[in-house]
């Protein structure tokens, strides 16, 4: 399903649509039959492509305009096989954590646009919505990277029902408003890159998957130095916990005679790795986990630090997870 996700992804980027490949990320897609009716002879069924998305993603989804969506249609019909062409989605919730990070506050970026467009243009009544719409908006302003354009005047639909009953009179001229309001932080935040690559396969190691998966999540909307400082922090937590998972004081032996500290990880990597990998034709080995260790200790403290940097330290930090995880998986 990631694959098929994936390639769909790779036929919205080709059309330069960013924001729907970022949607996509963190959802399964499949053309699924369906029974519709029952008659005197036999079942009778159609055919939908069903896209199944957490929260808020698949709220997203469902607001966007009919075209998108048909665009949407069309890249999933680019890889999986359906007996006819599709002009639609249906989107399905799925259970488990909400999505965070861009693609979180990308949805809601498109919902929040979604909502001021119906209101002004004959759908739901202000005063049935206005508590979302104040409330996301506070949840945007406290997201938005620095250096993403949101400059939306806007705190409640009241006052956008007083601009648009006074400065645009036409639908159409709402819509045109709304969409260029809201253009430049939908382009910003859908063409950033949220990681390096897909995360790896989960370890096992319940505080090493969590803590990546926070810093892969932080470096999503990361921009000002403070944010790629604490991605440093959580990537150096991720390898003292990884250590700290293999690390047995009876068996491994640190190689300088000095028994580790509980966050002491470079010598209880070095000390694990030797005990498996004798001899100094494995160092590659040891400084691999060394150098991860270091970049990620150097980030931490580098009032200079970059998101370039910050990605760079999440990948090298997934990958000694990776290495660490296959030696632990053929140790067994």
């Amino acid at each position: 399903m990631a694959n098929m996700t994936d390639n769909a992804r790779g036929f919205l980027e080709s059309l330069q649509r960013f924001d729907l490949s970022m949607l996509l990320r963190h959802c399964g897609a499949s053309v699924e039959q369906f029974e519709t009716a029952l008659d005197w002879f036999s079942d009778l069924e159609d055919e939908a492509i069903i896209v199944r998305a957490p929260i808020p993603i698949a709220e997203a989804l469902q607001s966007l305009p009919q075209q998108d969506r048909k665009r949407i249609a069309e890249a999933i019909l680019s890889v999986l096989q359906a007996s006819r062409q599709h002009e639609d989605i249906r989107v399905e919730t799925l259970d488990g954590p909400n999505a965070t990070g861009a693609a979180a506050l990308l949805s809601e970026l498109l919902i929040h646009r979604a909502m001021m467009i119906d209101v002004a243009t004959g759908g739901a009544r202000i005063q049935d919505v206005d508590d979302y719409y104040r409330a996301r908006e506070v949840r945007i302003r406290h997201a938005i990277p620095e250096g993403v354009a949101y400059d939306n005047p806007h705190a409640d639909l009241r006052a956008w029902y007083r601009h648009w009953s006074t400065e645009l009179p036409q639908y159409k001229d709402r819509r045109l408003y709304v969409r260029q309001l809201f253009g430049p932080a939908i382009e910003a935040i859908a063409k950033r890159s949220s990681q390096p690559s897909e995360p790896r396969e989960a370890t096992g190691w319940e505080r090493v998957d969590r803590a990546l998966s926070k810093a892969r999540t932080q470096l999503e909307t990361a921009s000002a130095e403070e944010d790629c400082l604490a991605i440093g922090l959580l990537c150096r937590e991720v390898i003292i916990s990884l250590a700290q998972a293999v690390y047995d004081p009876t068996i491994h032996e640190s190689l300088d005679g000095v028994r580790p500290s509980d966050t002491d990880a470079k010598r209880m990597l070095d000390a694990y790795i030797a005990h498996v990998f004798p001899g100094d034709g494995n160092k590659e080995i040891r400084q691999h986990a060394r150098a991860s260790l270091g970049l990620a200790v150097h980030l931490q403290h580098r009032r200079t630090a970059t998101r370039q940097l910050a990605a760079l330290c999440v990948e090298a930090t997934a990958s000694t997870t990776a290495v660490i995880s296959i030696i632990a998986r053929a140790a067994v």
